[in-house]
């Protein structure tokens, strides 16, 4: 893994700084030209104006456009009157001439600088003066409007892209020329331009951004103010997000926005599941991700972006916000821009870290270690099982060997009775592998999870370089990321690069955003959530038997009445070279044109192209019970190649000081294409990683397949955003959809939506409330659409080659000879539809006490109609695989609240507090036909079903008996009809009253949908120091602990939980909470509410603290920090489990080769828990 990466990092790295040369070139070029000197008269220079009822401002913008020069003035001499000019092919004197008759303005331009300034006299002509470029020093300190100094306020001469930034005490100092102008600019506070006209000392006091209301958001095809939203949209602190160092930017986004859940394990690299406002399908609930105009839909990884470029994330959460996207808008969606260039000096900046991961929790505090222990439980259990291991049953002796062994029965497997006889210790040096294998006990125990789990590394570097002009910038960065995961041999890796530029030449505005990653990694075996993986094997194997055999290779659980579970330090490391290789591209450019003032065209097109390779090999294991003696080798080819070519007309006007109008027309056409090819050999000539091929093997392929899926989008939408003084604001969506996936009337669907919002605070009878800065209420209602059907071609009956068993054709008549034949594979339906999401949102805004204070409260109701599922066919029907139809409805209520606090108590200290909070309730609300229930397939049903979607009840509801205590005597065991019941163990709920205990007393027993999920974020900065902390909770939601069917009931003889040595039922005991040791009770392992548990936790996602270390008289660094952060630093939960944040995200065992998800959410079944991280890192600019 480590050598591949390498070599891709050289070429990477020589393509990257190849490019990264030329672009820095181009933009130097760029902005020369733009700032050369011009040395004619402002009446030899000809420009043709239109204007029409615009500021001042937008006239000076104009001929800014148009010419060299620069408008500077003081923003009180310039009022808010609007003007008319018209004139074409005229001199900028004799328009600034007209100017300075409509305003009172007189002008004086000196160099490139045109100094506005007011005047007595109309008409006045433009003052012109050559001056020779005499430098001095200005100097001063900026502040916020109580006085206290603000560092890191940067300082521009405008026009150029020489500034500097102030200090931790707000100061700075500058070179310049009396013609020049100083711009201040900082976050959080409204931009400030100061002209010198002499002065040496500028202290500047900027005034807060007290409601952002102006700040500008990207909304869907377009952008619009933040004060002008009346759909559900969050938009995420960037900043903060990045905060949080994780490899994926899903990982950082739990509890940073309402209505939004996350659910991921600790596996490097792995998958995520976003959800917003809840589950909204039977099949892919994954929202729209849309960076930088690349639209993303079903990677749950995101590996092929580098979360450190985002520079800003909106989440579109109901219909009248998303529905502009239609049929991929469904789930919600998730805008995310990277960062762009500022006009400025170029700025060169350092992101690195290196820290230490432990798992938060580990089976080994669960477990039990000493092999005694376990012997004991299985006298207990099995009172003729007098000498478990050999010796007095009161106390068991451990034998030096426990392979071979001899049996009372000669060896018949599984048989609970077997009286162990101990043979003589065998001679160690007849060994021979894998014909004669010797296994010495490890009489102090094995400790399973400290064989597999250690302290692993995470380290990240990130570098960047950006800046530009006013009409030329560009941003580069390429980044590193090396997670060793905490089980051994399973890890992550990446090296990526991005570059963004931006042109804008008149009315001509061009773009490119493009980024590049390649990623290896390495799972563990078996996947997450899946008996067969390495985290389910330490638990099932038994302490006794040691890592390796007497030689040194590895050892299993190869005697009767042990376990059957394999080797996990086996697992680990021959899993080690199944490397799973990810290059990814995604890439945009777009091209935008102003036909007229308020009227522009734009067209995008942009591509998201993948390969993936996947091998997996599969080694003999002498060593186990169940021995498997041949090896197996497979390799999976991946292809996926997506692009989307959007055009948009956009007209933007406003009409006197009270109507503002946007219009939006598109068109958009979206084709995915994906292709696979797999193979499988058995009996590899060679398992070497280093010749590990397809075609080393001594037999034919086992199996061999290829797959392509294409489906394409073809849509038209429109959009009118109206505002009626900033006070009533409506905006209507439609879009058309149409796609290859349906047939017929089925394949086009409409998608409409609108939205309404008042902004209370600006009628009259709010005056006199002077905490409420603003306040807006507002509604929508819209329609978004899903089209995802998890299998292609769904519409029509598919035909394949099956074995002889499944079609077999006796063509040569001989009534035995059969030959495999082609048949149909899956059932085709025509008739499936669009699902339909209705969603409707209720909210308010405000922001109080100068804004200080902000709340955000939205209460919804989704109704999800026609969800798309294959449910089992008749058995009539043959064994081919069922369709994909419309069969149920779903619906989501609930309500989402953010309050946030924000204080500055002087110059010094500042706090903020930033609270999210969310509620929502999932319920079936309708099956198709008569069926009130169904039984989803997924995670091995070894004793019944477990999981249930009723009508009435959540997706992925628990399924069993209800317990109701234990027989407690011989008087109980008689008063109910219970298959199995006796004295001490689990006496099931009679639901329906009828005194008899079968199938229909089964029901919903739980539920992994919480109650209440909560974000908090707090943070302090005093001086130079910085502290946050970001706390995660989960409250109400339900945890199905899968495991204890192993670490209770030691189901295939598994290792088991301390639990059992203390805390199950005996006469002296009968207020326990297991039942009776009983090696004949095979009903308590039956799903029931014993494995249901209290899944709440409060967690530390994050805890920081960091130091900005003054760099005044270090001319080539800006800025630097040094910091230390703590992920998951404490857990506060009553789960039972190693960790109670479990993943939903591409579990289980694969149906028709698709894995589980929403369907199967919270059941632990060998999960790799999250990490407890601790790092330092530092952040430094240049």
């Amino acid at each position: 893994m480590k050598n591949n990466l390498l070599r891709e990092i050289l070429t990477m790295s020589k393509l990257l700084f190849q490019v990264l040369f030329l672009q820095v070139i181009f933009a130097t070029f760029l902005y020369a030209e733009e700032t050369s000197a011009q040395n004619k008269s402002v009446y030899e220079i000809k420009v043709s104006i239109h204007a029409k009822d615009v500021s001042v401002i937008e006239v000076f913008k104009q001929l800014e456009e148009k010419t060299d020069f620069l408008f500077t003035y003081n923003d009180e001499n310039i009022d808010a009157n609007k003007v008319t000019l018209n004139r074409r092919n005229k001199s900028v004197g004799e328009i600034l001439e007209d100017l300075s008759g409509l305003t009172d303005l007189r002008f004086k331009r000196i160099n490139d600088n045109i100094h506005v300034n007011r005047s007595q006299a109309k008409n006045v002509s433009v003052e012109e003066n050559y001056l020779t470029r005499q430098e001095f020093t200005v100097s001063g300190t900026v502040t916020d409007e109580d006085g206290a100094e603000l560092p890191g306020v940067t300082v521009l001469i405008k026009g150029t892209a020489t500034g500097t930034v102030t200090d931790l005490n707000g100061a700075y100092k500058l070179a310049v020329s009396d013609a020049d102008a100083l711009v201040f600019s900082s976050v959080g506070f409204l931009t400030q331009e100061v002209a010198i006209n002499g002065r040496t000392t500028i202290d500047v006091a900027m005034n807060y951004d007290v409601q952002s209301l102006a700040e500008v958001v990207v909304t869907g095809y377009t952008s619009q103010r933040k004060a002008d939203i009346t759909g559900a949209v969050t938009v995420v602190d960037a900043e903060a997000l990045n905060a949080i160092k994780a490899p994926s930017f899903s990982q950082k986004l739990a509890g940073r926005a309402t209505g939004v859940t996350v659910s991921n394990s600790g596996s490097p690299g792995g998958g995520t599941n976003i959800r917003i406002r809840g589950i909204s399908s039977f099949g892919s609930s994954d929202p729209l991700i849309i960076v930088d105009g690349v639209q993303i839909q079903g990677d749950k990884a995101m590996n092929g972006l580098n979360p450190n470029d985002i520079e800003s994330m909106q989440i579109l959460k109901d219909a009248s916000a998303s529905s502009i996207y239609g049929s991929r808008a469904n789930a919600g969606v998730i805008i995310i821009t990277t960062k762009q260039g500022k006009p400025g000096k170029i700025k060169v900046t350092y992101d690195g870290y290196a820290g230490v991961q432990n798992p938060v929790g580990g089976y080994n505090d669960i477990l039990i270690k000493d092999p005694v222990d376990y012997a004991r439980i299985q006298i207990a259990k099995n009172p003729a099982l007098t000498n478990y291991y050999g010796g007095d049953p009161n106390n068991p002796v451990i034998p030096d060997y426990f392979f071979p062994v001899a049996t009372s029965d000669n060896g018949t497997p599984d048989n609970a009775d077997d009286d162990f006889l101990i043979p003589a210790n065998p001679n160690e040096a007849s060994y021979s592998f894998p014909d004669n294998l010797i296994m010495r006990s490890n009489k102090d125990g094995t400790d399973w999870w400290d064989a597999v789990f250690d302290p692993a590394l995470i380290t990240e570097h990130h570098f960047g370089i950006s800046g530009g002009s006013e009409n030329a910038t560009f941003s580069s960065s390429v980044g590193y990321l090396k997670q060793d995961g905490t089980m051994i041999n399973t890890g992550f890796e990446r090296l990526s690069a991005r570059l963004n530029s931006r042109v804008n030449s008149g009315k001509f505005t061009f773009g490119e955003s493009l980024s590049v990653a390649r990623s290896e990694t390495v799972d563990q075996q078996g996947g997450n959530q899946n008996e067969q993986n390495t985290v389910t094997q330490t638990l099932l194997m038994n302490t006794i038997v040691p890592v390796y055999d007497v030689a040194g290779n590895y050892a299993g659980g190869k005697t009767n009445g042990f376990s059957n579970g394999k080797n996990p330090v086996a697992f680990a490391k021959n899993n080690k070279h199944d490397i799973g290789t990810d290059f990814r591209v995604l890439t945009n450019i777009f091209g935008e044109y102003e036909l007229i003032e308020g009227l522009k065209v734009r067209s995008s097109f942009s591509v998201d192209f993948r390969q993936n390779f996947q091998p997996s090999a599969n080694f003999p294991r002498y060593e186990d019970r169940e021995v498997n003696s041949s090896n197996s080798y497979q390799e999976t080819h991946q292809t996926y190649l997506n692009w989307v070519w959007t055009n948009t007309l956009e007209y933007n006007k406003k009409f006197g000081d009270d109507h503002s109008l946007k219009l939006l027309a598109g068109q958009e056409g979206v084709k995915n294409q994906f292709k696979q090819i797999n193979g499988q050999v058995n009996d590899l000539a060679f398992i070497d990683p280093n010749v590990r091929f397809l075609n080393l093997s001594y037999s034919t392929f086992s199996s061999i397949g290829s797959q392509e899926r294409v489906v394409a989008l073809s849509s038209v939408f429109g959009q009118v955003d109206y505002s009626y003084k900033d006070k009533y604001l409506v905006s209507g969506v439609v879009r058309r959809d149409g796609t290859s996936e349906f047939l017929g009337d089925n394949r086009f669907g409409v998608f409409p939506a609108v939205s309404v919002g008042w902004r209370v605070s600006e009628e009259s009878f709010m005056n006199g409330v002077s905490f409420i800065d603003d306040l807006k209420v507002r509604g929508g209602w819209g329609i978004t659409g899903n089209q995802n059907i998890p299998v292609s071609y769904n519409a029509y009956d598919r035909y394949g080659g099956r074995s002889p068993s499944d079609a077999g054709y006796d063509l040569g008549g001989t009534g035995g000879s059969m030959t495999p034949g082609f048949t149909l594979y899956r059932y085709g339906n025509p008739n499936t539809k669009w699902e339909e999401n209705e969603s409707m949102n209720i909210g308010l805004d405000a922001s109080l006490i100068d804004g200080k204070v902000s709340v955000v409260f939205d209460v919804y109701q989704r109704d999800i109609n026609d969800l798309i599922f294959d449910p089992t066919n008749a058995g009539s029907a043959g064994n081919s695989q069922a369709s994909f139809r419309n069969v149920a409805s779903m619906r989501n209520t609930g309500w989402d609240l953010g309050l946030g606090y924000r204080e500055r108590f002087s110059g010094d200290l500042g706090f903020n507090a930033f609270l999210n909070l969310s509620h929502y309730k999932n319920e079936i609300v309708k099956l198709d036909g008569e069926a009130s229930a169904i039984f989803p397939a997924g995670i091995d049903k070894r004793f019944g079903e477990v999981n249930v979607w009723q009508v009435g009840s959540p997706i992925s509801s628990f399924y069993g008996y209800t317990n109701d205590g234990f027989f407690q005597d011989a008087a109980d065991v008689a008063a109910l009809d219970q298959a199995g019941a006796a004295i001490g163990r689990f006496r099931r709920k009679d639901l329906n009253g009828d005194g008899v205990i079968n199938g229909d007393d089964l029901g919903v027993i739980g539920n992994p949908h919480p109650d209440l999920t909560m974000g908090l974020n707090l943070g302090l900065d005093y001086k130079g120091f910085d502290f946050s902390v970001m706390l995660f909770a989960s409250i109400g939601n339900d945890i199905y602990n899968y495991n204890k069917l192993f670490t209770h009931f030691g189901q295939f003889n598994s290792n088991m939980s301390k639990d059992v040595l203390t805390d199950t039922w005996t006469e002296n005991n009968r207020n326990a909470s297991l039942p009776k040791l009983d090696g004949g009770d095979t009903f308590a392992s039956q799903s029931s509410d014993f494995y249901v548990e209290d899944g709440s936790y409060l967690r530390a996602q994050n805890i920081t603290l960091g130091y900005t270390i003054p760099t005044a008289g270090i001319s080539s660094i800006s800025s630097l920090r040094v910091y230390v952060q703590a992920q998951n630093a404490f857990t506060i939960t009553g789960y039972s489990g190693i960790d109670p944040a479990l993943s939903n995200a591409n579990i289980g065992t694969a149906v028709d080769g698709r894995l589980q998800n929403d369907g199967w959410t919270g059941y632990d079944l060998g999960n790799y828990p999250a990490s407890k991280i601790f790092m330092i890192g530092v952040n430094a600019a240049f």
